[in-house]
C-alpha cells in the first residue's frame, strides 16, 4: 500500500507517488535540508528489503552509485532503512522517460532522436563501467527525458540514466515474483544473464543495443511473447534486419546491430561510444570502418524467414530448460552457451585454453622474460597495488614477467593493498602498469596521476596506462574472460613501451 502524502521517510516528506513497479514505489518528496528542492525517493518492496543477499548488494552498489558524478546519471543522494524497508533518495528529473515517449510513437522515434538518447545513455554507462559499476537493467523506462526551463521549450532535451544502485540481475532470481517486470527486463537481457554466466560491462552494451532497436522500430529485437521465445531469440536467433521493420532505416545499420547484439560478449563493442559512433556513421549511410561481425556470429536476417519447425521446437525446448535452470540458480547451466553448436545440433567446437593462449604470448614476446613488473589501480582519490598472490599478478607472471617483490602478500593479506596517492613510492621495476578509473582517465594520458608516476620521477621503469573501460573492468574485476581481454588490449600496450 503506497505511503500517504505527508509521511516522513528518512527525513523526507512524501508529496505524491511518481510511479511503482515490481521493485517498489517512487515518490516525489521534499528534501529535509533544502525544503524548496524536490527529490525522488524509491522505497523498495518488502520482499527485496528482507532478502539478505539483495540487502548486502544494495548497500554496496548504492554507495558506489552515490560516487558517480556525471551529467547523464541521476544523482544518488542518500540511502537508508525505515520500518524494515530500504529506501534510496535521488535527483528528481521532471519530464518523462523513453518508454512513455514510445507509447506516443509506437512505430519508433526519429532516428536522430533515438541515436541521441542512446548516445547520452552510453556516456553514462561508459563512465560507470570505468569505475567498475554495472547497471544490469538498461531499458527505455530508465532513460529519463527532460527539457531545461519550462519557459524555454526549445532547450535541448536532457537524457539521464536512472536506477543505478537498485537495478537487479535476472540471474539473481529477484524479479521472478513480478511476471510483468521479469518479461520487461528479459526483452533487453544479454545471453549470458540467461544461462547464469559471468556478467561484465558488455552485458550493459548489449542491452543498450536492444534499447536502440526498440527506440528506432517500436519493438525489441526478440519480442517477449513468452519466456521460451525471448530466451531462444537472445541465445540463438540473429537480430532482425531493421529495414524489414522500418523501411527508411539504412542497410548499413544492420552490421552495427549484428555486432552490438553478438551472442559472445567478446564479439561486441568494447565501449558504448564505439557502438554509438558506428551507429551515427551507419545512419548517414556510411559503413563503419571496423568489421562489424565475425564469422561465427549470425548476421541480421529478415524477420519473415522462419526456422524449420522441427529444429525450432528442439531449440525452444533446450533453451527453455537452460533458462529456467539458470533463473533457479542451478550451477553448470552456462555450459549450454559455451558449447557453440552448428545449425544441425552437432558436437561443440573446441576452444583454446587460457593456458595455451598465455604460452603463445610468452613465446611471441621473449622481451617479457624476467622483466620485473608491478600493477597499480588508480581511482578518484584512491590508489592500490595488486599483490603477488592476485590473479592479475599471476597473469603477468604467466606471460613471462617477474612480479615486484615489494608487493608480496603478508600473512592473511588480501589484494589489492591500499596506498596513499600523495606519498606512494613506486618500486624499482622495469615496467609499471596503472589501471585508471578516475574522472580524468582517457586516451592513455598522464593528467591527474600522482606525481610519483610521472616519468621524470620514475627511475628506469616504463609506464603503461590502462584506461580503456573494457580492459580496466577485466583487470580489476577478474573473471574467466579477463585473460583473453588483457591479451587483446594490454599486451599490445606493453609491447609498445618495451
Amino acid at each position: 500500500m503506497p505511503l500517504r502524502p505527508g509521511t516522513i521517510v528518512g527525513g523526507y516528506r512524501v508529496i505524491r507517488v511518481l510511479g511503482s513497479g515490481g521493485m517498489g514505489t517512487v515518490y516525489l518528496v521534499q528534501d529535509p535540508m533544502f525544503p524548496r528542492r524536490l527529490d525522488a525517493l524509491k522505497v523498495l518492496s518488502a520482499d527485496l528489503s528482507h532478502d539478505e543477499l539483495y540487502r548486502a548488494r544494495f548497500e554496496r552498489e548504492a554507495n558506489l552509485a552515490a560516487e558517480l558524478d556525471h551529467p547523464n546519471i541521476v544523482t544518488v543522494y542518500a540511502r537508508g532503512e525505515e520500518d524494515g524497508r530500504l529506501w534510496i533518495a535521488m535527483q528528481y528529473v521532471p519530464g518523462t522517460d523513453a518508454a512513455v515517449e514510445l507509447k506516443k510513437n509506437p512505430q519508433g522515434m526519429t532516428p536522430q532522436r533515438a541515436l541521441r538518447i542512446v548516445t547520452e545513455v552510453g556516456k553514462a554507462l561508459d563512465h560507470a563501467h570505468r569505475r567498475g559499476l554495472l547497471h544490469r537493467d538498461v531499458k527505455p523506462a530508465n532513460f529519463l527525458l527532460s527539457h531545461g526551463e519550462e519557459d524555454s521549450p526549445d532547450d535541448e532535451e536532457r537524457v539521464l540514466l536512472t536506477d543505478f544502485g537498485v537495478a537487479t540481475s535476472v540471474s539473481d532470481g529477484r524479479e521472478l515474483t513480478a511476471t510483468d517486470g521479469l518479461m520487461a527486463t528479459l526483452a533487453y537481457a544479454p545471453p549470458e544473464r540467461l544461462v547464469a554466466g559471468p556478467l561484465d560491462h558488455r552485458g550493459d552494451i548489449y542491452s543498450l543495443g536492444c534499447a536502440f532497436v526498440k527506440l528506432l522500430t517500436g519493438r525489441t529485437p526478440f519480442p517477449v511473447t513468452s519466456l521460451a521465445q525471448a530466451t531462444l531469440g537472445h541465445l540463438q536467433e540473429p537480430p532482425p534486419a531493421l529495414g524489414t521493420l522500418r523501411a527508411d532505416l539504412p542497410p548499413a545499420l544492420d552490421a552495427v546491430i549484428a555486432k552490438v547484439l553478438a551472442k559472445d560478449p567478446a564479439h561486441r563493442y568494447a565501449t558504448c561510444r564505439d557502438f554509438t559512433d558506428d551507429a551515427a556513421l551507419a545512419l548517414q549511410g556510411r559503413m563503419p570502418t571496423a568489421p562489424a561481425i565475425v564469422d561465427d556470429e549470425p548476421p541480421t536476417e529478415r524477420i519473415d524467414r522462419p526456422r524449420p519447425p522441427v529444429e525450432r521446437a528442439r531449440l525452444r525446448q533446450a533453451v527453455t530448460i537452460a533458462a529456467i535452470a539458470a533463473l533457479l540458480g542451478i550451477s553448470g547451466v552456462a555450459a549450454f552457451l559455451s558449447a557453440h553448436h552448428d545449425s544441425g545440433g552437432g558436437t561443440p567446437t573446441a576452444t583454446t585454453t587460457h593456458t595455451d593462449s598465455l604460452a603463445q604470448v610468452r613465446s611471441a614476446h621473449p622481451a617479457f622474460q624476467n622483466k620485473t613488473i608491478a600493477a597499480f589501480n588508480f581511482g578518484d582519490g584512491t590508489l592500490s597495488a595488486d599483490l603477488d598472490t592476485s590473479d592479475q599478478a599471476k597473469f603477468l607472471q604467466d606471460i613471462g614477467f617477474r612480479y615486484a617483490t615489494d608487493f608480496r602478500a603478508q600473512s592473511g593479506e588480501g589484494s589489492p593493498r591500499p596506498l596513499s596517492p600523495s606519498d606512494v613510492i613506486v618500486p624499482d621495476v622495469d615496467l609499471v602498469i596503472v589501471v585508471r578509473t578516475d574522472k580524468q582517465a582517457g586516451n592513455g594520458g598522464l593528467r591527474g596521476l600522482p606525481s610519483s608516476f610521472v616519468s621524470s620521477n620514475l627511475t628506469h621503469a616504463r609506464l603503461v596506462i590502462v584506461d580503456d573501460p573494457a580492459a580496466a573492468q577485466a583487470f580489476q574485476h577478474w573473471n574467466d574472460r579477463s585473460p583473453d581481454i588483457l591479451v587483446q588490449k594490454v599486451v599490445p600496450a606493453i609491447v609498445k613501451v618495451l
